[in-house]
């Protein structure tokens, strides 16, 4: 084939490969914010939301051979609430929800990196979702509450998390005995001292470890984990209280309730539900001036 002929072939060869790659999902529309949906089941009788309203989601996260990897149910006590905005384009979850009525289920396709950018807020993509070009989503709307209605949910969600502290504790009393003025309960009391104190701008050096009320453990710091104290954001809240508390070398271990910790929505990386009362141990391992 001459230099002349060989360039007619490969235009032609590339007009055929693009007319042959699928423009949509097999059986799936495509939303302008670039993710695929596919109505699995309806309900006819549609009614328009009111400003204000609260979703309640039953969600299903896969990867494209179809292993689950989290779900509403178990990773957030079935408590997946989401406010209806069909104005947001930066959550597929939103935008897909605030079009569907009550009791419609669909699925719903996006790729990774949208996907863990936009649910979890992680820029990674974890290593069981690397060589997928989709993460599959099942999803179903439970029922959708009026804002008013909502409320009345929260204080129940704040009501149960109040029963399972208390019902950690042995007795009345060992409960009013750990109750610190700042919010939070001393199962392991560090013991008073004058020495090696700090102040706002030092550089402390910490270890602490997470677990549910259950024991289920949560999260571990980095080793030799190092912050500057007084800085927000860069802790718990209720882990900076108790931070303040330590000298050099004092370990705590504490009961944080969702106020002091991932409160009414839960954590950004759906490992903490809504009003979940957390244990941490924490440490102080060193004072850096």
């Amino acid at each position: 084939m001459t230099r002349k002929s060989i360039i007619p072939f490969l235009v032609t060869l590339v007009v055929i490969l693009s007319a042959c790659k699928p423009k949509t999902k097999v059986g799936y529309s495509k939303s302008p914010l670039g993710y695929y949906y596919h109505l699995l089941a309806f309900n006819t009788d549609s009614l328009a939301y009111e400003g204000g309203s609260v979703a309640w989601l039953d969600l299903c996260f896969k990867t494209q051979s179809d292993s689950v990897f989290w779900d509403s149910y178990n990773n957030f006590n079935d408590r997946f609430y989401i406010d209806l905005d069909s104005t947001v384009k930066t959550n597929f979850v939103k935008d897909y929800v605030s079009k569907c009525s009550v009791l419609d289920s669909a699925s719903v396709l996006i790729k990774p990196s949208d996907f863990f950018e936009q649910q979890f807020q992680s820029k990674e993509v974890p290593y069981f979702s690397k060589g997928d070009t989709v993460v599959k989503i099942d999803l179903k709307i439970k029922k959708v509450f009026s804002r008013k209605e909502f409320v009345k949910i929260k204080n129940n969600l704040q009501l149960r998390e109040s029963e399972q502290i208390d019902a950690f504790f042995k007795t009345p009393q060992d409960l009013e005995f750990a109750i610190d003025a700042a919010g939070f309960y001393w199962l392991q009391k560090p013991i008073q001292n004058t020495q090696d104190s700090f102040s706002i701008g030092d550089r402390l050096v910490v270890s602490y470890e997470g677990r549910f009320l259950n024991g289920r453990f949560l999260e571990k710091s980095p080793k030799n984990f190092e912050f500057i104290f007084g800085t927000p954001d860069q802790l718990l809240k209720g882990i900076n209280y108790v931070i303040a508390r330590l000298k050099l070398g004092q370990n705590a271990k504490i009961i944080l309730p969702s106020r002091l910790a991932f409160g009414e929505k839960g954590s950004s990386n759906g490992m903490v539900a809504p009003y979940t009362p957390l244990v941490y141990e924490i440490k102080l391992i060193d004072i850096k001036k």
